[in-house]
């Protein structure tokens, strides 16, 4: 009796446990399968746009560049050897015919006895197409050969500053054995000044003048006026834009390397179809750029970052020329533009 009780249990408590299962297992499998298929979805990020707008080309243009000066030669030994003195250092200030370095030549003959009659061999040389020379018997290519033997035949051989400057670099050390020609000190000669040197668009540089007046900017300093010195015939090379040269009215303070923008007064707006076309659009829009390439992103109808290449023409105090890949009224993220990946929702922040 008690054993078919407990059987009768048995198959009770397995029923209701079956009945269970057929109830939640669908439900569970749904839920799972739902889980697997959901996409991740990313937060909307928050960005700020501009609007695309032709530029109103006015009168005046920006573009970046860098501070330099206008002549900076690299100073080298005519001869190999080991370098005995090194007496001035980076941003160390010199005079024209200062002694900066001299160098002990290791090549002026095998011994003492073969170097001394080098040196006699070029002294007489020398000494004889100077006379040469001042009876007009001997040109100036035979003089400057004859000085040029006489140099390297000293076993002592120097480096002098040619003009007044600043020393910018220093690539050599006391001791250092170096090759004929090898860098060894770069000066920046002050005679001929502190200049500008920046690049400018095919659509900007129609516009501009040698003469111009400009004004140069330059972060942490006050701001100076300058002209325009000089215009580059050729484009540069895998730049895309043409290098144009701004010389300070007073620029002793600055340092060559240093970041400069530099707006140039032009006297007259764009008048030509191509130039009226150029779209405008923020720096900060741009997320790559090479040449006269680079990438943004735009926000579709929908709210979603679409990244797209674009064409450039150079930096203007308009902000950044497109000249293809952009329509007027087309929003640009330019804030938050970092943190975007193609095809992700944005919300635009208001302001």
């Amino acid at each position: 009796m008690d054993s078919h009780r407990s059987s009768i249990a048995q198959a009770a408590i397995l029923g209701v446990a079956m009945l269970a299962g057929a109830a939640c297992s669908p439900k569970t499998d749904e839920a799972s399968a739902a889980t697997a298929a959901a996409p991740e979805q990313r937060q909307a990020v928050e960005v700020e746009v501009h609007e695309v707008a032709h530029g109103a080309q006015a009168g005046s243009l920006r573009a970046s560049g860098m501070v330099a000066f206008k002549n900076e030669t690299t100073l080298a030994f005519n001869a190999a050897g080991q370098i005995e003195t090194l007496t001035v250092d980076q941003g160390a200030q010199v005079h024209a015919g200062q002694v900066l370095a001299t160098l002990r030549r290791t090549s002026v003959g095998a011994d003492a006895a073969e170097a001394d009659i080098t040196r006699t061999t070029a002294q007489q040389n020398y000494d004889r197409v100077s006379r040469l020379f001042a009876n007009g018997a001997a040109s100036q290519a035979d003089l400057d050969s004859a000085r040029l033997g006489l140099e390297r035949s000293r076993e002592t051989v120097s480096i002098t500053a040619p003009a007044s400057g600043v020393i910018l670099r220093r690539d050599a050390v006391r001791g250092q054995v170096v090759s004929a020609g090898q860098s060894v000190l770069q000066l920046g000669e002050a005679r001929a000044g502190v200049v500008v040197r920046a690049s400018l668009s095919s659509t900007d540089l129609g516009r501009v003048q040698v003469g111009n007046a400009a004004e140069i900017e330059v972060r942490g300093r006050e701001s100076r006026t300058g002209r325009v010195t000089q215009i580059s015939p050729k484009m540069a090379a895998g730049m895309g834009a043409f290098e144009i040269e701004a010389r300070f009215d007073n620029g002793a303070d600055l340092r060559s390397g240093e970041v400069a923008e530099v707006v140039i007064f032009t006297g007259a707006p764009a008048a030509d179809a191509a130039a009226q076309a150029v779209l405008f659009i923020p720096a900060i829009s741009l997320i790559d750029a090479r040449a006269d390439q680079a990438m943004i992103y735009v926000v579709d109808n929908a709210g979603v970052a679409r990244r797209r290449a674009i064409r450039t023409e150079g930096v203007t105090d308009q902000g950044v020329a497109v000249v293809e890949g952009l329509k007027e009224g087309e929003r640009v993220i330019t804030r938050g533009a970092s943190m975007v990946r193609d095809g992700d929702r944005v919300n635009v922040k208001k302001g």
